[in-house]
């Protein structure tokens, strides 16, 4: 507990504005005084929009059931201010367009799709939509080139791009998120991780202890210390039935990337596969932004001015609870590196929990560190639980002034999914890429399935 005469001196201090004498206010009595890195410290609260976002959805352009149009249309609808369509191997078009299809993943997914004709909207109602036509003025943002890769690989090890041409028709490999994390950031897009408990089947056992496996956490570790241009993870997603413990590992990639200076952020998606509500509503992020943009939307992922907010939180509160009506919305934050204090302002809650080193630390809307010095480790971040959802704020950043945090040596992991893109590289660069008759053979199959034959 922070000694009362910590405050009594820095209310002296404040007072004697004329003595050198803030330091005394910085330095606790317990000999810590922290340094608090804050994403949202650019924010300007009374300046700045909120707007929520949904950034990973489906069409029957890959394995949804609905049209573009009825999906777009849905959307808008349930009151989104910006929509990126994701499909699997397939980069996202204006909305008024039809995007180039892998028939093959249609085929996979035939009992979603049936092959159904592929419906955009018209160039008027797009128009329509783009100029908030309906909504008072209200536009929503299309985003294009979204995509989420690696197709349909057994294991689901999937990332999604944005803002760059990388995707189209890759089938990619089993556990392989680094190829397509790498080559995105390569053509100047960036990334996030998908459903990262889809490919350690943690929810689905319901073993929260498998997403604290070494191999796990340091494979995904070294995918955000290796690819500055992967900017985050799925915290929970969809109705979090596979990313039940995705907090769990989420909380151990932190403990290591953040003292090399990395913070992924966390996500929150839909996955939606169909345009009605239950689906479209059940997870999204809220970005705060300057104006409504694709160049500030794209910002605000990177430096993560944004919440995650998901209807079901199954770790946290349990398999029962489903989120309805109003979300919890955070309407400013405040960081006091003098007090070590972080406080969040927020509307349509209960609980505001503090999260260290994996542990649930404390309770309330303001956090004091020194109160929890013990427990508080190289980060700590808040989930907000309300009648309406939970929301996720990003984590914050702390070291303590004159100290170094210790980076652990995180070693690559070379398990089968980094033989395979070995083997498969060996192959394209020096059988199919050397031998014409082979090539010529591997791309007519391709075009005939409708799908691209990649190069890794």
């Amino acid at each position: 507990m922070k000694p009362i005469f910590k405050k009594a001196l820095c209310v002296l201090s404040a007072l004697a504005v004329c003595l050198p004498s803030a330091a005394i206010c910085a330095s606790a009595a317990d000999g810590k005084d922290y340094i608090i890195g804050n994403p949202y410290a650019e924010v300007e609260w009374d300046e700045w929009n909120s707007y929520k976002t949904q950034l990973h959805c489906h069409t029957n352009a890959s394995d949804g059931a609905s049209t573009i149009a009825d999906t777009v249309e849905a959307y808008y609808a349930a009151d989104y201010d910006i929509l990126a369509l994701t499909d699997h191997m397939t980069l996202g078009v204006q909305w008024d367009q039809k995007p180039q299809v892998v028939s093959l993943m249609r085929l996979i997914k035939y009992q979603r799709t049936g092959f159904k004709e592929l419906v955009p909207l018209t160039s008027q109602r797009r128009n329509e939509i783009l100029t908030g036509v309906g909504r008072d003025g209200r536009p929503m943002l299309e985003v294009t080139t979204g995509v989420e890769l690696n197709g349909a690989v057994p294991q689901n090890s999937h990332i999604n791009g944005y803002f760059s041409d990388y995707g189209q028709g890759l089938i990619g490999i089993d556990g392989d998120y680094e190829t397509p994390a790498a080559e995105v950031g390569k053509r100047g897009g960036i990334t996030f991780i998908d459903h990262i408990g889809d490919y350690t089947h943690a929810g689905d056992k319901n073993d929260p202890s498998i997403s604290k496996q070494d191999e796990y956490v340091r494979k995904y570790s070294r995918i955000f210390l290796d690819n500055p241009s992967c900017v985050g993870t799925g915290i929970n997603s969809a109705m979090d039935l596979q990313t039940k413990w995705d907090r769990v590992i989420y909380d151990e990639i932190l403990q290591k990337t953040v003292p090399y200076g990395v913070v992924p952020w966390s996500f929150s998606f839909s996955d939606s596969h169909s345009d009605t509500i239950d689906q479209i509503d059940r997870a999204f992020t809220v970005h705060l932004m300057k104006e409504l943009s694709v160049h500030e939307l794209r910002r605000s992922m990177e430096e993560g001015t944004f919440f995650a907010v998901c209807r079901y939180a199954r770790a946290e509160l349990g398999e029962d609870y489903a989120g309805v009506g109003a979300y919890p919305t955070v309407s400013r934050i405040s960081v006091d590196e003098r007090d070590d204090t972080i406080k969040i302002d927020a509307s349509n809650y209960n609980r505001v929990v503090w999260v260290s080193n994996g542990v649930e630390i404390a309770e309330g809307a303001e956090i004091d560190l020194d109160d929890y010095a013990d427990q508080v480790g190289c980060y700590v971040r808040a989930y907000i639980v309300g009648p309406g959802g939970v929301c996720y704020v990003q984590p914050f950043t702390v070291n303590v002034e004159g100290e170094t945090l210790e980076k652990e040596e995180i070693a690559p992991v070379h398990n089968y999914s980094y033989i395979l893109r070995k083997i498969i590289t060996f192959l394209d660069n020096y059988v199919f890429s050397e031998n014409s008759l082979v090539r010529k053979g591997w791309n007519w199959l391709a075009s005939d399935w409708g799908f691209t034959i990649p190069n890794f």
